[in-house]
C-alpha cells in the first residue's frame, strides 16, 4: 500500500478552479504530483491559482474541447503567462468596486455674500487701517 502524501499547499485551490473544467481522464492524483514537483522547483503557489483562474476566465466556449490536462498545463508552465494577467484584472475590479462604493463628495457650501453696503462698510475699515484713502472720496 502506497503512502499517501499530504497535498500541497494551495493545492486544493488550484484543483477546485480547475475541476468544472477538467476532462474525465483528468486525474487529481497526477496533478497533485505535478503541482507538488512544481512548487518545489521555486513555483509560487499563488502563481498557479491565479493563473489557473485567468486561464478559466479567458477560455472561449470553442476551446472548451481542447483543454489540456491539469499536469500537461502544469508542465507548460502556463500559469507564469496567466498569473500576473489575473492580478491586474483583480486589481482593476478592485479599483472599480472602490469607486463604486465610495460615498459621493459633498457639494460645497454656498460663499456667504455681504450686501454691497456691508462690503463697502468693509473695505473703508480696510483702507483706514492701512492709513488711506478709500477711492471715490474727496479730500
Amino acid at each position: 500500500m502506497k503512502a499517501r502524501i499530504p497535498e500541497p499547499e494551495g493545492f486544493q485551490a488550484f484543483w477546485d478552479i480547475w475541476k468544472p473544467i477538467s476532462r474525465h481522464t483528468d486525474g487529481r492524483g497526477l496533478a497533485r504530483e505535478t503541482f507538488r514537483r512544481h512548487v518545489l522547483n521555486g513555483a509560487l503557489p499563488q502563481d498557479i491559482i491565479d493563473g489557473a483562474r485567468w486561464f478559466v476566465r479567458s477560455m472561449k466556449e470553442r476551446d472548451r474541447e481542447f483543454i489540456p490536462l491539469s499536469s500537461t498545463w502544469l508542465n507548460r508552465e502556463a500559469y507564469l503567462d496567466g498569473c500576473e494577467q489575473e492580478r491586474s484584472y483583480q486589481a482593476r475590479l478592485a479599483e472599480i468596486e472602490a469607486k463604486r462604493t465610495q460615498p459621493a463628495p459633498k457639494p460645497l457650501p454656498e460663499p456667504v455674500r455681504a450686501e454691497t453696503e456691508d462690503r463697502a462698510a468693509i473695505m473703508r475699515r480696510v483702507y483706514e487701517k492701512q492709513g488711506l484713502r478709500p477711492p471715490g472720496e474727496l479730500h
